[in-house]
């Protein structure tokens, strides 16, 4: 399997030429080319310790490697634990047999050239290009279709809870429009129209954030150059990039972008970046020759996107657009559905739990509405869905919709966008963290870390970070010194990138540069002591006799780099700098340079440079040599022509060297991330670094950044050699994991045989993940796949960082996916459900604490919420049950849900965290958004206080307008009796004497305070009747031939309901009641208001007293005092739900909170007492009284409760440190 190299800070000064939605599966894919054709050797060699977890199999295989013994191809299949994420590495799998059968790397140039119809030397001529452009198409990856605007926005007008807000608002138009003129009927028409609208301004809000953040997103994408530079019939021709054909000769030189795959013909030290593909920035040299069996491998192979970043060379194109290997994977990167976030599914439960209790209640009442109170269907029907709407919290839908476009804001501004609104929720639920190191932990910016020099290690400040006043254990001025100074700069090719004009009071830490990673760093490093153009104009280099400069460029192979520059001294001409490897260039020298003079190198000199080598290395430290050789004059006279075509022309041995000193280099962690590391920990996150580098450097990074805070497995073996691995694998909390060990244990399971178990598969993977401190290091981007799955089949969420195209993969696997915003790559961008636009893993923190807070404010919206919700019920429950006038009217229900209670609820996305939100450990999968506990304490506590406290103001505003409570139960209980005719004494004492029949007729039993009782029989009552002067208008609206009396019929308002008599119709042999004045000197006693105009009764016409005591009227004076005390209810349960389980006094001020109370109050007051708009609520203007006296006791009552309940979570004994006190186990929610 090939070494996976990690990102480095090299700085890519071009713009990377990438398209987001093809190239994020490439990785996958060149991991399984690499697993199914076991070519490279060099990532089957780990440490001693790895070896002891390698299987007997797995060794036999390495030896016949070694041993140049063939080896089948095998693919091992990885198993995925269950998730929705698209499983790219399976996907990649299938597509590595096509990659397997690519052989243009392997043919002969000439060969290639006659299969492509084309010329080595003179290339395609112009027809052949015109030709071949309509049969190939035009050179441009085809981009994923994308889901038009108006299928989005519909998308979010049909999310689960959405679907039941237009099922119950569908259903109230269909009860309208069966009976529009029935009573009531308006009300449902009113309440669809306004369910509609909340799903569509919801919906609106949602599909608003989501475009912000995906036009955002397209400002991250770049695309290829416009033009290039091809040979067509032998003449050089600049082209559009998108008319390249299969057969092109293209020219590339530093800084192009590579147009097309093309196969590398002629090279001139051509390297290439293929971050763009791989995340190795490292620049990779281009060669003619096929290195490697895997085309994905091999350096004769350039590929589309990438950038050549030094030299320059001719390559012939052998594939275009979609037929490179970005465009041939587009579908690994992807495919696949989005799953669900976990704040999606808690909506969708619950949607259940609410649909199951609102249909449930509604069809058991229109099931006893229909069967106990025989009513008719419409009615029925209505109270039904009059139920399931006062099941529906209709506010929450934009309540969770505005509460996570205020967290995306407020994230916005701590630079973190979010580009799916319910990933904060998420990353709050993350209980793991698989973050990659280069450019996301650390600060992708190497630095001169230590300095050795005359026998002695020194900590290396830099001057510009440090500051005039620091202690620097180097000085300048030291020969020794001064000489690594030199041959550092002038051995390195970094240049800073700006004009001499701006070089005034510039800050050269933050200056771009144009060089690799190391060069970068040793230039930064010194330039504050000495300005290098300074240095080097000191030292010029010699000409070779082509006239270019005397240098020599780095190479893996010689692992040093060297130049010849003019120096003259009493006995030289030149001198020879070289850098490099230390233990390479040590070999070279045969002095050490000590305090400016020569010290013949010994064995204790020698024991020491390999001890300091070794403890830089141990410190994940990169370092680098530094030696000279003066060249004696006497053979190198003035113009000697140097040859340094390579090492074997030149013209001196490389032996005689003095070693100047080393240098140190290491990319240090981000300022912010121990502090964010820490406070993971103590959130109870794990932090997994999964990083290309070696386990030395990643293991030293982990150390100083606190993932590892504890002895590795190594530690332990390293202080104890005896200790087998088992037994430090089993007492050492930290471990650090070798790439190579994951391949090893899949060639175990697939020594195996395929049929394991799903518990026996990626088991090793998943006991290493399962330790408290986890490092994975030298991990391919296919291996990282596996590990975030292996955390995921273990119950994390699990959360990846990262910020190059090979961790992109891994980001798509994750729960949610973190990109880095600056250093980014497009392709990770694209994946990723988040972007940290400064790059600093610290705003994770940010992030992980809005996610719990948005989670626990939401349970506190809900418990709100649906506090009142349990008032909208039971007055339903009332009339279906006991026919009790409807306590609260539709409109108040309306009114209550997306008038007064939608501000508050709202503010609790403004409510600061809680003290201990960031102490907690991450909630559990079992833990959810709404759970028996929350459904028991906001319907059978602070619910059952709001609706005590609406009935009482109910029933006493009855009572003061003249109907105590037994009294409204006798008349709504209306229990028909039959009772045999016999003769009637009416209330004037005059006998009447009835038609003569033997016909029954139904007599309501009305227990009525107000009638005279006659007795007729010890079993029977009968109401005193009247037989008026004529019949009445309204004689068959309303009787007791099993119809209840109707309390909002508009017209029965002016009736007086003391006066019940019955009139006689002799077509039929019926009677009938009327309503007609009767005047009991004593009933008026019973009514507060018998003396007060009802302005609304006045100019009725009727011959009554216009009041509403006595009349059906008094209804909407108690429906408005219930209304007005579920408010003042109201008020106190949204400064309860302020904290789960500190005191009010603890809890910072929520000033939204504060103007959401006003708000409510302003909108009742309103509703209530400004003529006009209380008529079209059908309010009326209760008494001062009426107005809070009923709701405030109960209001305090729940108030002090809440923070009794409080108290004791806090300060109750508990069995043990670990486990809650009784209240917090059973009342916590």
């Amino acid at each position: 399997m090939a070494q996976y190299r990690p990102l480095n800070d090299g700085q890519q000064n071009f713009t990377q030429a990438t398209n987001p939605q093809i190239i994020a599966g490439f990785q996958a894919l060149r991991i399984s080319v690499d697993l199914g054709m076991q070519q490279s050797e060099s990532a089957r060699r780990s440490s001693m310790k790895a070896q002891a977890l390698v299987s007997t199999q797995s060794q036999m295989l390495n030896q016949m490697k070694e041993q140049k013994i063939m080896v089948k191809d095998v693919i091992v299949p990885v198993d995925a634990p269950t998730n929705t994420k698209p499983d790219i590495l399976k996907k990649a799998q299938n597509k590595g047999e096509e990659y397997r059968n690519m052989d243009e790397h392997k043919m002969d140039v000439i060969a290639l050239a006659n299969r492509l119809g084309t010329s080595k030397e003179d290339g395609l001529s112009d027809d052949q290009a015109v030709q071949k452009n309509l049969q190939f198409g035009d050179n441009k990856l085809s981009e994923k279709a994308k889901t038009p605007w108006w299928i989005k926005l519909i998308k979010e007008m049909v999310q689960p809870f959405s679907i039941l807000l237009w099922i119950a608002s569908f259903a109230c138009f269909a009860l309208y429009g069966v009976n529009p003129n029935a009573l009531g009927a308006k009300s449902n028409l009113w309440l669809a129209i306004i369910l509609i609208a909340i799903i569509l301004l919801t919906g609106s809000i949602t599909y608003n954030q989501s475009a912000k953040a995906d036009a955002l997103m397209e400002g991250f994408k770049n695309f290829l150059p416009q033009n290039c530079i091809v040979i067509r019939g032998g003449q050089r021709k600049q082209v559009p990039a998108e008319k390249i054909v299969p057969g092109d000769i293209v020219e590339v030189k530093m800084g192009d972008k590579i147009p097309a795959d093309i196969r590398i013909i002629q090279s001139r030290e051509m390297k290439v970046d293929n971050s763009a593909l791989t995340g190795e920035c490292d620049p990779l040299l281009r060669v003619t020759e096929c290195t490697s069996e895997n085309p994905l491998e091999t350096k004769n192979l350039a590929f589309f996107g990438t950038l050549c970043k030094e030299g320059s060379g001719l390559g012939m194109v052998i594939q275009i657009g979609d037929k490179t290997v970005m465009g041939q994977i587009a579908d690994l990167a992807t495919g696949g559905e989005t799953p669900e976030t976990p704040l999606n599914i808690e909506l969708k439960r619950f949607v259940i739990l609410i649909s199951c209790i609102a249909v449930g209640l509604g069809v058991l009442f229109l099931i006893l509405s229909l069967v106990v109170e025989k009513a008719s269907v419409d009615t029925a029907v209505g109270q039904a869905i009059g139920i399931i709407v006062a099941n529906v919290p209709e506010g929450l839908l934009g309540c969770i919709t505005v509460s996570l476009a205020i967290t995306a804001k407020r994230l916005a501004d701590k630079q973190v966008l979010v580009k799916n609104l319910e990933a904060v929720e998420t990353l709050g639920s993350t209980s793991c963290i698989c973050s990659d190191k280069t450019g996301t932990l650390t600060q992708n910016k190497m630095s001169v870390e230590n300095v050795w020099y005359d026998g002695l290690k020194r900590r290396a400040l830099n001057k510009l970070i440090a500051g005039k006043n620091a202690e620097y254990e180097y000085e300048t001025s030291d020969p020794t010194f001064r000489d690594l100074h030199d041959c550092a700069i002038i051995t390195s090719e970094a240049k800073f990138n700006i004009q001499a004009k701006d070089k005034q009071n510039i800050n050269w830490l933050d200056t771009p540069t144009i060089g690799d990673a190391s060069e970068t760093a040793l230039i930064k490093f010194f330039q504050p002591i000495e300005d290098i153009e300074l240095t080097r104009q000191r030292r010029q280099f010699a000409e070779l006799p082509d006239k270019s400069l005397a240098k020599m460029p780095f190479n893996s192979t010689n692992k040093f780099s060297l130049c010849i520059v003019n120096w003259e001294t009493h006995d030289s001409y030149y001198c020879v700098y070289i850098k490099g490897a230390p233990e390479k260039l040590w070999t070279f020298c045969s002095y050490l340079l000590v305090e400016g003079r020569n010290q013949p190198i010994d064995e204790q000199i020698t024991q020491k440079f390999k001890q300091v080598n070794l403890a830089f290395g141990r410190g994940g430290e990169r370092v680098l040599g530094f030696a000279k050789l003066h060249l004696p004059r006497a053979e190198y006279h003035k113009g000697y022509q140097f040859n340094l075509n390579s090492v074997d022309t030149l013209k001196f041995k490389l032996e005689g060297f003095t070693f100047l000193g080393l240098l140190s280099l290491m990319d240090p962690p981000k300022v912010t991330v121990p502090q964010a590391i820490k406070k993971c920990q103590s959130a109870g996150i794990k932090v997994i670094m999964v990083t290309g580098d070696q386990p030395p450097t990643a293991g030293a990074i982990a150390k100083q950044i606190g993932i590892i805070t504890g002895k590795t497995v190594d530690d332990l073996l390293d202080e104890n050699p005896s200790m087998s691995y088992e037994d430090a694998f089993r007492q050492a909390p930290a471990i650090v994991i070798h790439g190579d060990l994951i391949v090893q244990a899949l060639e175990e399971e697939a020594a195996q045989g395929e049929n394991l178990p799903e518990h026996l598969k990626d088991r090793k993977l998943r006991s290493w993940c399962s330790k408290p401190q986890v490092v994975f290091a030298r991990t391919s981007p296919a291996q990282k796949l596996m590990i975030v799955r292996a955390c995921q089949y273990l119950g994390h969420v699990v959360g990846v960082t990262g910020d190059g195209v090979n961790d992109s993969p891994a980001i798509k696997q994750g729960d949610i996916g973190i990109s880095m915003g600056i250093s980014g790559s497009d392709v990770t961008k694209d994946a990723a459900d988040m972007i940290l636009l400064n790059d600093d893993f610290a705003s994770i923190v940010d992030g992980v604490e809005e996610g719990r807070k948005i989670f626990d404010n939401l349970k506190k919206t809900i418990v709100y919420l649906l506090t009142s919700n349990i008032t909208e019920v039971f007055p339903y429950v009332g009339e279906i049950a006991i026919g009790l006038p409807l306590p609260l009217s539709n409109a108040f229900i309306l009114t209550i849900c997306i008038g007064t209670d939608i501000l508050p609820a709202i503010s609790f996305a403004y409510e600061e965290a809680e003290i201990d939100i960031m102490t907690r450990k991450p909630r559990k999968k079992d833990d959810h958004l709404v759970s028996l506990r929350l459904i028991t304490h906001a319907y059978l506590l602070q619910g059952v206080i709001a609706t005590s406290a609406g009935f009482f103001s109910y029933f006493s505003t009855m009572n003061e307008y003249g109907f105590p409570p037994k009294l409204i139960l006798s008349f709504m209980n209306t229990p028909y009796q039959q009772i045999p005719w016999a003769p009637i004494t009416l209330a004037n004492g005059q006998p009447y004497a009835p038609p003569p029949t033997s016909w029954v007729w139904d007599m309501p039993n009305m227990n009525n305070p107000f009638l005279t009782q006659q007795p007729y029989s010890p079993n029977w009552q009968m109401a005193p009747v009247l037989v008026p002067p004529s019949e009445s208008q309204i004689a068959n609206t309303v009787g007791f031939q099993n119809i209840p009396l109707n309390w909002i019929n508009p017209e029965l308002i002016y009736y007086d309901l003391r006066y019940i008599f019955v009139t006689y119709n002799s077509t039929d042999n019926r009677w009938f009641p009327v309503f007609e004045e009767w005047n009991n000197q004593f009933s008026d006693q019973l009514c507060r208001y018998f003396d007060r105009s009802d302005s609304l009764l006045e100019g009725s016409g009727y011959p009554i007293n216009t009041n509403a005591c006595f009349k059906t009227a008094a209804l909407k004076y108690a429906q408005t005092s219930y209304f007005v005390a579920v408010v003042l209810v109201q008020w106190s349960n949204v400064f309860s739900c302020k904290q789960r389980k500190m005191s009010l006094i603890y809890s910072p001020i929520n000033a939204v909170m504060f103007y959401g109370v006003i708000l409510e109050t302003i909108i009742f007051l309103c509703i209530v007492y400004i003529p006009g708009v209380n008529t079209w609520f059908g309010a009326r203007p209760v008494d001062i009284l009426n107005l809070g006296m009923p709701g405030l006791p109960y209001s305090m009552c729940l108030f002090c409760w809440e923070e009794m309940r409080k108290y004791f979570i806090r300060n109750f004994q508990k069995p043990s440190k670990l486990e809650p006190n009784f209240f917090e186990a059973n009342s916590l929610w």
